[in-house]
């Protein structure tokens, strides 16, 4: 056998060992993070010539001008914010002249028997009751119309060419540049109470507040939504601020319906009466009025609208600030049934009923998945409570047609508790405050929403 020089050896084993360190310290996991990630590509903003700009414009004021014409008016007035109402004879509104009967006034207060008896009990806020949100044309009588006739408000085309820059190049997407509330959806926060069951209707008042305006062209609702079906149908009702909707900033009374999930025009789906399928009822109250001044106030008085959203007669009405504001019909056309065309809703959507329900705050983000600055419901956090922070109160569920129970069950969450928060559901025997809950947020102006 051969035998290596001492030193050689010495010089062999070290060379093993510094490539068996080696080899270990590659091989071990890194405790650094990973780099952060680029964000997702956007979309370049769209550029046009200053002569399609014009075409377009001319294009959309035409489409809405035609619109316009279409309505029998009567006469039109002025808010003191500005808005345009037209008045119609509410005949004028449905394929056979007749306007439908709306339910009653007064329902049964009945638990069903599956509902929980009891429920932990927490005491209202001390303040007791908040006070009643009207629109304008409820308290600004040179703001109405004629006897026996009804209010349109008039869609602004040119606040809305403002507020967009670059209009669509297709017409019909005007609408679709306006991004409709959803129970879900991508690029929005909610703060949602929801439950599943059988239902006819449901209740409860929202807590108005009037913030510095949603970002740009993004939107911040309170509502509640009935639902059923796949592709969604669905009645929505509450309060929205949306600049190319609406004009301003402000919060507006709205409804949107929908039939075929996302799909939208008339007799489809839309906002108010920017589509054709809204049957307007109330000399007062209507889809699109300004809810100012009826507006909270941090530390002072506060401001709620009560909302209803009830199926009778195959007609879903919607009540609002104290009137039945008007439905959306059995028919397409708006005549009485047996339809003369097609159901307005399918038999396996809501057409007799909806299973589920949902009470909930909304924010659309535009620049998602950044967070954004628009506020939802006050613009604080829902421990902030009363005179501070948002809040849903008194919300109920019709089991039967014309009975209805307070919720006192279903799931609340929030999307991004570090943007938007909830206090709730709470529960008492305040007749005012049967149940409750608190939510909203500044969204990024806080520090902990990045």
């Amino acid at each position: 056998m051969t035998h290596r020089p001492l030193g050689v050896r010495f010089y062999l084993l070290f060379i093993v060992v510094i490539g068996f360190v080696f080899l270990i310290t590659a091989c071990r996991p890194t405790t650094q993070p990973p780099p952060p990630q680029s964000p997702p590509p956007t979309k370049p903003p769209e550029t046009i010539s200053d002569a399609e700009l014009r075409e377009r414009q001319d294009r959309i004021r035409k489409y809405f001008q035609e619109r316009h014409q279409r309505r029998k008016i009567v006469a039109t007035t002025v808010t003191d914010s500005g808005q345009i109402i037209d008045w119609i004879r509410p005949e004028s509104q449905t394929a056979d002249g007749v306007i439908a009967q709306s339910p009653a006034l007064r329902s049964e207060e009945k638990a069903p028997s599956q509902e929980q008896a009891t429920l932990p009990v927490k005491e209202a806020p001390k303040t007791g009751v908040d006070q009643i949100s009207y629109t304008e044309v409820q308290t600004q009588e040179r703001a109405r119309g004629p006897q026996g006739t009804v209010p349109i408000v008039r869609f602004n085309v040119e606040a809305y060419l403002d507020s967009v820059g670059i209009p669509p190049k297709d017409v019909r997407d005007v609408l679709q540049k306006i991004p409709p509330p959803a129970p879900a959806a991508n690029d929005r926060y909610y703060v949602t109470w929801l439950r599943f069951g059988t239902f006819f209707g449901t209740a409860g008042r929202i807590n108005i507040w009037d913030t510095t305006g949603p970002v740009g062209n993004e939107t911040s609702i309170a509502q509640t939504a009935v639902i059923r079906g796949d592709p969604m149908q669905a009645i929505e009702a509450g309060k929205i601020e949306l600049q190319s909707l609406n004009g301003n900033r402000s919060p507006h009374l709205f409804t949107y319906y929908r039939t075929d999930g996302t799909a939208k025009g008339d007799w489809v789906a839309g906002y108010n009466t920017l589509v054709d399928g809204w049957i307007q009822v109330s000399p007062s109250v209507a889809p699109g009025m300004s809810l100012m001044p009826w507006r909270s106030s941090e530390n002072g008085s506060q401001y709620s609208l009560d909302i209803e959203v009830r199926i009778h007669q195959g007609n879903w009405w919607v009540w609002a600030a104290g009137q039945w504001a008007g439905y959306y019909p059995v028919c397409r056309g708006g005549d009485a049934p047996p339809c003369d065309s097609r159901n307005l809703f399918s038999e396996n959507g809501i057409r007799s009923l909806a299973d589920r329900l949902d009470w909930y705050g909304e924010v659309f983000d535009s620049s998602a998945p950044a967070a954004t600055s628009t506020d939802m419901g006050s613009g604080a956090f829902a421990d902030t409570w009363w005179q501070h922070a948002a809040y849903f109160r008194n919300v109920t569920f019709f089991w039967q047609p014309t009975t209805y129970w307070w919720w006192g069950s279903g799931s609340i969450s929030p999307t991004d508790t570090a943007c938007y928060t909830v206090n709730g559901p709470h529960f008492s025997n305040d007749a005012a405050w049967r149940n409750w809950f608190f939510y909203g947020g500044p969204g990024r102006e806080a520090d902990r929403c990045r």
